[in-house]
């Protein structure tokens, strides 16, 4: 059966049913005028109704997201659920959608955030830098089971979890530094991001022990070893520019060259594994201090190529937003642009019925 198009109804509608039948009487109106009623199924739940989508969903596109194939899979989606998170099965319905080039893809995603949103019943105020999406405790004891599980966070996300653990921690600590500008209830203490940056200038990448036994695995291994390092310095990017850089200041060229040394990194990773389209945060982060015009075309190839091979709309939505953050910095002068707050700009915007979060990865 042909899933090009995500319309269930039309996908899964019965097939040979007979139409509705009127028989005449003397007086009554004629059978003709009555239109045919096409037969209805009723379906005991929404995954019922999409279960070819969901099971092409479980067997192809949730495997995309993976730095490697993983025999446990955190993005498949358990049809064992109870009770049925509606929400969630839009969601993947909007994911496989926009894989097929679906029309009915913004609907259901539309659908999606809405009873999320009702479900949550929690209401942000847009002006405020917001804290993890997942909060550290869940974050924390994800952490403390890994050992049970058969994945880890570079496999999921391209992210040794080393690195993984700082990155939660640096957002948690630039929204309490966020709070403490704005309620003024507490000053913020630095020294714990000072210790962040030391471990993270320390920190480097160690070889598996397969890492030699063939030039496959010595390949891979570079790979693993180039997207670590695009997010180690990305890391230190984004720490300078929340925790250290004053609005006005020049950019000193030891943080310029961490942005260059970020982007070779990326580029060093091998096409054919498309691993580096994992540390797509990182060559934002180092988009958006490069000014050299080649290197920012570099950038834009990149996302695109990422985006026709994977279809995810995250690639493709990085290209305005780094064009946007060049050019204010064209206008108001690269000193003078703080690109966090283009990026705040996107997600506060009155123009989206519900609120936009832009993801990378």
């Amino acid at each position: 059966m042909s899933l090009g198009t995500l319309d269930a109804e039309s996908s899964i509608r019965s097939k040979g049913s007979p139409d509705l039948e009127t028989i005449d009487e003397p007086g009554s109106i004629p059978s003709s005028l009555f239109t045919s009623v096409p037969p209805t199924i009723e379906y005991s739940s929404l995954t019922q109704r999409f279960k070819p989508i969901l099971n092409r969903y479980n067997s192809e596109f949730c495997t995309i997201p993976l730095t490697f194939q993983l025999r446990i899979n955190p993005f498949r989606y358990r049809v064992d659920l109870d009770p049925e998170p509606t929400f969630l099965v839009h969601a993947v319905m909007a994911l496989s959608g926009h894989h097929v080039n679906s029309i009915s893809t913004l609907s259901h995603r539309h659908t999606s955030l809405q009873l999320l949103r009702q479900s949550l019943n929690v209401f942000i105020d847009a002006e405020t830098m917001e804290d993890c999406v997942f909060p550290y405790a869940y974050f924390d004891t994800v952490l403390s089971n890994q050992h049970k599980r058969e994945w880890d966070f570079f496999g999921l996300c391209g992210c040794p979890t080393a690195l993984a653990k700082i990155v939660m921690q640096v957002a948690r600590l630039s929204a309490e530094r966020q709070n403490s500008f704005s309620t003024l209830v507490f000053a913020f203490d630095n020294t714990v991001i000072s210790e962040i940056e030391q471990s993270l200038e320390s920190w480097c990448h160690i070889p598996a022990a397969t890492a030699f036994r063939d030039e496959d695995s010595m390949h891979q291994d570079q790979d693993v070893m180039h997207c670590s390092e695009a997010w180690r310095n990305g890391l230190l990017l984004y720490i300078f520019r929340v925790f250290r850089w004053e609005p006005g200041t020049s950019v000193p060229t030891r943080i310029l060259y961490r942005a260059r040394v970020t982007m070779d990194h990326v580029t060093s990773c091998r096409s054919v594994n498309m691993m580096a389209r994992q540390a797509l945060l990182p060559l934002f982060f180092a988009g958006c201090e490069l000014r050299d015009r080649s290197t920012q075309t570099d950038i834009i190839k990149l996302c695109s190529v990422w985006d026709e091979r994977t279809r995810y709309q995250m690639f493709r939505n990085t290209i305005p937003l780094l064009e946007e953050v060049w050019a204010e910095q064209e206008t108001k002068g690269f000193e003078n642009v703080w690109w966090g707050q283009v990026v705040d700009k996107q997600h506060t915007s009155k123009a989206h019925p519900l609120k936009v979060r832009l993801c990378f990865g």
